[in-house]
């Protein structure tokens, strides 16, 4: 009866890792620059000849990165890492030959490989989604300095595997939030682009339409990574709940000030705040209302090509649990643009003192929304931004424009 237990306990462990497997996403035909660093960097610091990072995936093992092996994969049964993720432990063996464990393994018997040594990788909730991994033809021991050297690389691999996954997941999702095309609406247009710093970014951006009326908003949250996506989303979810609100005349400082106190608890708590910049235009007359909350980061273009900023006095929400917001008005006439954006773009900009200078020469060269975005997105590409990089664009073109 014992052996029977066992293997259900077993069925149960296994259908729990693959299952942790599967979530990590990986791509099997790209290069992993991220795990390859730490398998070329462990070859030279341990001498051997092989390192890999190795999943078992259903009934086969396969290398996110591996250095010495030109295999992409192999049988799991076959291999020294299926072992190790069954033991669960850090598994070191000076010669494979005279280790029952191993001795029948065709790299063994091959003379391929007879020192090994392999510690497992684990997600959040301790489940072995993957074993890092050295080899060598000789016999040899791995103990003192070295060994404590390769729990750290382990801990680092297993730091790329499974956290940089649960950020690049993070980032799908943010980006699955964002609108997934732009408004092209009689003379108007307008669109938005997010290129975070890192897999997530603490800025957002929203728009839409509802009854006549463009809904334009961009925030940027204190803090990068998961937890200021979190809250991005928050404040870019509570925004949308007053769009009706908004459409039916309400004041939009009253609806700014409501969004600040209902996100006001989860802000302390973050330990963070927002600055946001969001803006209601009548799709009829061009007829608009913001307000700002210490972003400052817009410009309107007339049609003659004139730059202004729209800005306010506003602090930020969650700086102080009394603030209130206040409505700005401005004109959108036909022929203007509007580009709000998140800070990070200053930083790419040559005069950073009168920035309005040369992203107003950006929103002058475009001859679109896309252009314009495009623009913004080549000199993030190019200059190598070191924080979020955010934009909306709105472009109300003359008739003839639009209807060419």
């Amino acid at each position: 009866m014992a052996p029977q237990v066992e293997t259900v306990r077993d069925a149960a462990v296994e259908e729990r890792r693959q299952r942790a497997v599967e979530s990590l996403m990986l791509s099997e035909h790209v290069r992993h620059e991220r795990f390859d660093r730490i398998t070329r960097l462990a070859r030279l610091l341990f001498a051997v000849p092989m390192s890999t990072i190795t999943v078992i995936d259903g009934d086969r093992a396969w290398f996110p990165s591996s250095q010495g092996i030109e295999a992409t994969e192999a049988p799991r049964g076959e291999t020294f890492c299926d072992r190790t993720t069954d033991l669960d432990a850090l598994v070191v063996v000076p010669d494979a030959q005279v280790d029952d464990r191993f001795s029948d393994l065709p790299a063994v018997q091959a003379g391929v490989v007879r020192f090994y040594a392999g510690h497992p990788l684990r997600d959040a909730l301790g489940n072995v989604v993957g074993t890092f991994c050295l080899y060598d033809a000789e016999p040899r021991e791995l103990e003192g300095e070295l060994l404590g050297a390769f729990g750290d690389m382990a801990a680092w691999a297993q730091q790329e595997l499974v956290a940089s996954t649960e950020m690049s997941q993070a980032g799908r999702v943010q980006a699955s939030l964002l609108p997934a095309k732009a408004v092209r609406i009689g003379d108007w247009e307008v669109n938005g682009v997010c290129l975070p710093a890192l897999a997530v970014g603490g800025d957002f951006y929203d728009y839409g339409t509802s009854s006549g009326v463009i809904h334009v908003g961009l925030g940027d949250v204190m803090g990068k990574g998961t937890g200021a996506a979190l809250v991005g989303a928050g404040v870019r979810a509570a925004v949308r709940g007053t769009h009706a609100a908004v459409t039916a005349g309400v004041d939009l400082g009253i609806t700014v000030t409501q969004v600040a106190r209902s996100m006001l608890t989860d802000l302390e708590q973050a330990e963070s705040f927002v600055t946001l910049f969001e803006a209601a235009i009548d799709l009829d007359d061009g007829y608009a209302r913001y307000v700002d909350a210490g972003s400052g980061l817009c410009l309107v273009m007339s049609p003659t090509g004139e730059v202004r900023r729209l800005a306010g006095q506003d602090r930020p929400l969650g700086v102080l649990p009394d603030d209130h917001w206040t409505e700005h008005e401005s004109t959108l006439e036909p022929g203007s643009r509007m580009l709000v954006f998140s800070d990070g773009l200053l930083d790419l900009v040559d005069d950073e003192i009168s920035w309005w200078v040369p992203i107003g020469d950006l929103m002058r060269a475009a001859s679109d929304v896309d252009s314009l975005l495009a623009s913004i997105a080549g000199l993030v590409q190019e200059l190598t931004a070191l924080d979020d990089v955010t934009a909306v664009a709105v472009f109300r073109h003359l008739p003839q424009e639009a209807s060419s």
